[in-house]
């Protein structure tokens, strides 16, 4: 044990304010060493100022409160290290998210800019097998993962399935306007096969698109939709139906790691078909 000193000394030798002690106090992680029972005034004893000192500056660091205690209540470095490690990795995801979030801030600092190439596409009536779910957008993440394995199990087990699939979207406009409403993901249908339960074996009709590749998966996506938006409503003629996207360099055994998603603009026929 050391010297026993006020709360006021303590205080200048942890750089805790008298109300952060008191609050440590109150939830057991950092109790004074004395309490005079006729004052109430609180004294530590200065073997406590490195224990006061780990406390400040995991906090500082973040770290949750039940965190700290598990960390001064640990016997072993083991237990100590995994706490620490574990604590450390989410600093490290939350400061790649703060990364993140700062070029997107930067990128937004400039205008959308008109796309490099937008083609205009003629797209033929296509047979696929599909699964469509009236959802809200915050459970399109989901629902987007589960249905395109689903649909991927379907075609890897039918006769005569593809090596390679290119998997589509078709997203209702209401999923923009309300958050809320029909999305269909499909694949094209193998030949003679018939589609397991709950699989729609349909032909999706032809029409007409002007078409944008946004790279990557749908990180920044908005910003290739404002580009294409712009370009269809100020070059062609925007048609309301539903945006179709394709999800390119996927594979059976990982259909949700996509390189390029195309978004498909449905426009009014400007052109005959070839």
């Amino acid at each position: 044990m050391g010297a026993k000193v006020s709360i006021g000394d303590f205080a200048v030798m942890t750089s805790l304010s008298r109300k952060a002690l008191r609050h440590y106090h109150d939830i057991g992680i950092l109790e004074p060493a004395h309490i005079d029972v006729h004052t109430g005034y609180r004294f530590y004893d200065t073997s406590q100022v490195d224990h006061a000192h780990i406390i400040r500056r995991f906090r500082a660091l973040g770290m949750s409160i039940p965190d700290i205690k598990a960390l001064l209540s640990a016997d072993d470095a083991a237990a100590r290290t995994d706490i620490i490690t574990t604590h450390l990795a989410q600093m490290e995801e939350q400061l790649q998210q703060t990364r993140d979030t700062v070029g997107a801030l930067r990128e937004l600092l400039s205008p959308v800019r008109t796309p490099a190439h937008v083609e205009v596409r003629h797209e033929p009536a296509l047979a696929v097998w599909s699964i469509g779910a009236t959802i809200d957008t915050s459970e399109i993440d989901s629902w987007f993962g589960a249905t395109l394995t689903t649909l991927r199990d379907a075609v890897a087990t039918a006769e005569g399935a593809p090596t390679a699939v290119v998997p589509g979207g078709l997203y209702e406009r209401a999923l923009f306007l309300e958050s809320r409403g029909r999305a269909t993901l499909f694949v094209p249908a193998p030949q003679s096969a018939v589609p397991p339960d709950g699989v729609r074996a349909e032909v999706l009709p032809k029409a007409e698109f002007a078409v944008l590749t946004h790279p990557g998966g749908h990180d920044g996506i908005d910003r290739s939709y404002a580009a294409l938006g712009i370009y269809a409503n100020e070059h062609l003629i925007s048609d309301q139906g539903p945006i179709r996207e394709h999800y390119l360099g996927s594979t059976l055994a990982t259909p949700t790691a996509f390189t390029a998603t195309e978004i498909c603009w449905p426009i009014f026929s400007t052109t005959p078909p070839p």
